[in-house]
């Protein structure tokens, strides 16, 4: 006699979580090369105000 199939959805669902789990481990350790890259580069984040610097001529209208 074969095996039943009563469990075949659990098992699909945990094959299904066990390969999302593989890929969101190989994203992060991405992300974090990419950030240590980043580091190491001297680039700056998009956030900082280094990353696009202001000119003071935008803000100060001359009166001359």
């Amino acid at each position: 006699m074969g095996k039943s199939m009563y469990n075949f959805g659990k098992q699909g669902a945990k094959e299904k979580a066990r390969q999302q789990k593989q890929m969101d481990k190989v994203s992060k350790r991405i992300m974090a090369k990419q950030q240590k890259d980043n580091i190491k580069a001297g680039t700056p984040n998009a956030d900082s105000d280094i990353a696009e610097p202001r000119l003071m001529d935008d803000n100060v209208k001359s009166t001359t």
